[in-house]
């Protein structure tokens, strides 16, 4: 029995695809399925949330093509306000499907890169590089991110982490196309800006010219990004990297992980007792250890500097409302364990033994933590009822509670 076990193990991870290409639409269209199946009233209860209504609708509505490239909160989104742009060229009643379908596909197109054999030299086993693929789409804490076309940015973040971590493409088309990408991505959020040294590691791991050119392509639009940042009319927050940042980084990544996202909103809403929170610093640790003896250098030092940056980012930007570390800026630090636990291959027996340890416990409570909450009925067939009219002012509500777009009569 052991011995027909450890075979099928074998076989599992020297399985690679007959037709990689059809293999990889097949798990993508189940990935796209897993996505929505999240949370399914998106598509029985559509509706807009937030800056999906007041900025990218109205913004495209009201300044058409001009809206792309306009900067909001001190961001430029690119890619975002391009989706947005092409959707209100749509009847406006079908946005919100259109909005949530396009949030979907972003979300899978950016975990599917590790389907691709140019992550063979971090994960060589196909079947592994699968299941890091759906873990990626399970990452616990979605509530704002899940299915919003505004929180795109953090799906182009997960998109830019694992370029940083890919090989070079091996055909010219593959090439062409990352270096239009890489430029697209980095104008559409923050996380480019973050994540660009992250990017010099591929380069130190490569030393290949094409490398060299994506790297120039990466800084140069990191440094638009963040000109225009430092000129938009934005407050930052001055919060002490100390303690708070410290039990927030711990909680809200390693926590939500290995016990679930519930625990951490709710269970530990006064704060997490202090037995717990130890526990989470020797995961963390822990993780720490695996990626550093478990892979090469230069993929050990983009994972650490990815995790921790994009951590500290999150304080920096927010100020002393990062104390809580909304759900947003948790998806590149989870993303970075994930693929660090998953890659790492550790030749001392007791650390491969906790990594398989670990791993069965994050895919048991993203089985158990599958669902995102749903977001209150804002009652969009009313919304749309109106917009069919265009002699009338709409107020069409939004998500979360509160919000409100208006769209006066004759905008569309």
């Amino acid at each position: 029995m052991a011995s027909w076990a450890s075979t099928q193990s074998g076989a599992l991870k020297q399985f690679q695809p007959a037709h990689p290409v059809a293999t990889g639409i097949c798990l993508g269209f189940v990935g796209l399925l897993l996505t929505l199946l999240r949370r399914p009233t998106a598509l029985t209860t559509p509706g807009l949330y937030a800056e999906d209504g007041v900025g990218f609708v109205l913004q495209s509505l009201s300044s058409g093509a001009g809206a792309i490239l306009d900067p909001y909160n001190g961001h430029i989104l690119l890619l975002p306000r391009l989706i947005a742009g092409l959707a209100t060229l749509l009847p406006l009643s079908w946005t919100p499907l259109v909005f949530t379908l396009c949030s979907a596909l972003v979300a899978v197109g950016a975990c599917s890169l590790l389907l691709s054999k140019r992550f063979d030299g971090l994960i060589p086993h196909y079947a592994q590089r699968v299941l890091l693929f759906g873990l990626l789409l399970l990452i616990p804490r979605l509530t704002e991110v899940h299915l919003a076309l505004n929180n795109t940015l953090w799906w182009f973040g997960v998109a830019l982490l694992l370029t940083s971590l890919a090989g070079d493409p091996t055909t010219r088309f593959g090439r062409s196309a990352e270096l239009l990408a890489v430029p697209l991505l980095v104008l559409s959020g923050l996380a480019g800006l973050v994540l660009a040294p992250a990017m010099a590691f591929r380069v130190l791991r490569t030393r290949s010219l094409h490398s060299k050119i994506l790297l120039g392509i990466w800084y140069v639009t990191a440094l638009v990004l963040l000109s225009v940042y430092l000129t938009q009319d934005r407050k930052n927050g001055s919060v002490p990297i100390g303690m708070p940042l410290v039990r927030a980084g711990f909680e809200k990544v390693f926590g939500s992980l290995v016990l679930g996202a519930g625990s951490v909103d709710g269970r530990w809403a006064s704060g997490v007792p202090a037995a717990i929170l130890v526990m989470l610093m020797l995961c963390a640790v822990a993780w720490a250890a695996l990626v550093v003896l478990g892979l090469r250098w230069e993929f050990s030092a983009a994972l650490l500097y990815a995790a921790a940056a994009s951590v500290a980012a999150g304080f920096l930007a927010l100020g002393p409302f990062a104390a809580a570390l909304p759900d947003r800026y948790t998806v590149l630090p989870i993303a970075a364990v994930l693929i660090g636990l998953v890659a790492a291959r550790p030749k001392p027996k007791a650390l491969s033994i906790l990594r398989v340890a670990l791993l069965i416990l994050i895919v048991v409570m993203r089985c158990t933590d599958f669902v995102v909450p749903a977001r209150p009925d804002t009652h969009w067939s009313r919304s749309a009822a109106c917009l069919a009219l265009p002699a009338n002012t709409c107020v069409i509500p939004l998500n979360p509670q509160g919000w409100t777009l208006t769209l006066p009569a004759g905008m569309r």
